[in-house]
């Protein structure tokens, strides 16, 4: 296995709150100017950021949310399937997204002891409706696409990718090729968005998430493994979370 690690994030107004604390994307001021990309050297960046990921990534990410500043992030994929899970400081888990291809992800509040419904998903992640395979080949350095997602070359510049019910926009740069912007396309209004920088060749160190209602995530990567034989932990068997009344 190899290992990259990234550069600090410097401090700035991130997965919306990846998971809304992910209880339940940089920097404007460290972004330097992209140039202008030509159609052939779109074509270029889209058959190089397109290709599939040769192994399944195990990631630690330094986690900052509104609420704070200490919190980590682990991603472990194997195949179609993932797991994100929001630590404290020192280990005690707090949450964990859960996912299988194109199945409803299932979302642990290991606080509370329970777990959301996938129709409450949607309004904890903040960022609409990119699925999570798509999310994590954006961190580990790839166009935000599964088979079946449609990528093409935008008349205005930059890429864009459409799957079943979504489409963002993709800006990319040269020398390596690298993703530096995800936004939601379509719709009125800001929607959401990933700013990516800090690489190590494709892959982002740093990546601020924002929502479209304000809420944001920024995530520093610490360590970023690849396994071709990952195996996913049980998840454990929780209770449907209940909504509180009104007093």
């Amino acid at each position: 296995m190899g290992a990259t690690r990234a550069a600090p994030v410097r401090p700035a107004p991130a997965f919306g709150a990846v998971v809304l604390v992910v209880a339940t994307a940089l920097l404007p001021g460290c972004r330097t100017a992209v140039p202008q990309l030509g159609p052939a050297e779109l074509e270029a960046a889209r058959e190089q950021l397109g290709r599939p990921l040769s192994a399944d990534p195990a990631a630690l990410y330094r986690l900052r949310v509104p609420a704070s500043g200490a919190l980590r992030m682990s991603l472990l994929a194997a195949g179609a399937a993932g797991r994100m899970t929001v630590a404290e400081p020192f280990g005690a888990a707090v949450s964990i997204l859960a996912w299988e291809g194109a199945a409803a992800p299932a979302f642990l509040d290991l606080r509370e002891g329970c777990r959301l419904e996938a129709a409450d998903l949607s309004r904890l992640l903040g960022i609409g409706s990119l699925p999570l395979p798509q999310a994590v080949a954006v961190l580990c350095g790839r166009l935000p696409a599964a088979a079946g997602d449609e990528v093409s070359v935008r008349s205005g510049g930059g890429l864009l990718v459409a799957g079943e019910g979504w489409a963002a926009e993709v800006e990319v740069a040269a020398e390596p090729w690298r993703v530096t912007a995800v936004r939601q396309a379509g719709g009125t209004g800001r929607g959401w968005r990933l700013l990516l920088a800090d690489h190590a060749g494709a892959v982002p160190g740093s990546v601020r998430i924002e929502s479209a209602d304000g809420r944001w995530a920024e995530l520093e990567l610490l360590r970023l493994e690849w396994s071709r034989a990952a195996a996913l932990p049980p998840l454990p068997e929780l209770p449907v979370c209940v909504a509180e009344g009104p007093p």
